[in-house]
């Protein structure tokens, strides 16, 4: 699934400058695979983030999160959080943040999604 920035926000890319995403040549994708409890992002068809998570019977334990060394810190773990949290939430699926960035993510930085933790 293609996102444009507008949908999930925006963060650069650290070589050109240019918001992932944008420009002639920047595509910007979010994938669920499922089957290997995992999303990942991908600019331009290369992987530059993970998220691994384990399926439980009404929740997903968020164990990890990964971000190529290159594109840290212009948000990008940022945005592969929101848009899996975002996944949760129309699938009716309650989050265990296991993983320290996630929690942190999710208790300091956007209460909204405080609804998601699981009891």
């Amino acid at each position: 699934m293609t996102e444009s920035p507008a949908d999930t926000g925006v963060s650069s890319d650290i070589t050109s400058g240019e918001p992932l995403g944008q420009g002639p040549t920047r595509t910007r994708e979010f994938e669920h695979l499922a089957e290997h409890g995992r999303f990942r992002m991908l600019v331009d068809g290369r992987e530059v983030a993970v998220l691994d998570y384990r399926r439980l019977p009404d929740r997903w334990n968020i164990v990890h999160t990964f971000t190529d060394p290159a594109v840290r810190g212009f948000g990008v773990a940022s945005d592969l959080v929101q848009y899996t949290l975002d996944a949760a939430r129309e699938q009716g699926v309650h989050i265990v943040p296991t993983c320290p960035y996630v929690s942190w993510w999710v208790t300091d930085r956007h209460p909204e999604y405080r609804d998601l933790i699981a009891d």
